[in-house]
């Protein structure tokens, strides 16, 4: 008590007075006081910060696991694509050889074809016009003009003759030709006219 009252006596406030003689020094509780009042504030800054770290901690999550999600995704797409072109690729080598196979039975069977057309009963024209017929198909004519011109015809003229027939005169020849007494006319005339050749 002495101590504050030397102190009082000195000019120091009662209150300062009282805080000396509980052993603070003047201002020294207001300094605790802004001091503690500057760490709530750097607390709550912290808190505020440790959210947001918390918050992109989240998101970072969120992100890696999509992420995540779109490798396994695109894993099981590549699989399913590597699958695919190999099954793709086995078909592909399957087809090929059905091809091979294919062509070598074609050649398999035009090599035998062209052996095995029995020739037995067959006059010398026959011959001739046979042999010139498979010399035709050896160069790589089609069937169709090999067979007309071996028979002594060019594509064009079965054409332009098939394209006649379609014309008034000719059919209106065909349908005199329908009736049985006019066609013996016809072979009547035109046996009569060879014979006076």
């Amino acid at each position: 008590m002495r101590k504050c009252a030397t102190l009082e006596a000195g000019g120091t406030s009662a209150h300062d007075t009282l805080l000396a003689s509980a052993g603070f020094q003047a201002g020294e509780i207001e300094a605790l006081r802004t001091r503690a009042k500057q760490s709530e504030e750097e607390l709550k800054q912290a808190r505020e910060r440790e959210a947001q770290l918390q918050r992109a901690f989240e998101q970072a999550k969120t992100t890696i696991g999509q992420r995540d999600k779109e490798q396994k995704d695109i894993r099981q797409i590549l699989n399913k694509t590597a699958e695919t072109e190999k099954g793709s690729r086995q078909s592909i080598e399957a087809f090929n050889r059905q091809i091979t196979e294919l062509q070598l039975a074609i050649a398999a069977y035009k090599e035998k074809l062209t052996r095995t057309i029995s020739t037995d009963g067959l006059g010398e024209h026959a011959l001739a016009a046979l042999s010139i017929f498979r010399d035709r198909l050896a160069r790589g004519e089609g069937i169709t003009e090999a067979a007309l011109g071996t028979a002594g015809y060019s594509p064009p003229d079965v054409e332009a003759a098939i394209a006649k027939q379609g014309r008034h005169e000719m059919r209106a020849f065909e349908a005199l030709l329908a009736r049985s007494s006019w066609r013996q006319r016809l072979v009547l005339w035109l046996l009569g006219a060879t014979n006076k050749r």
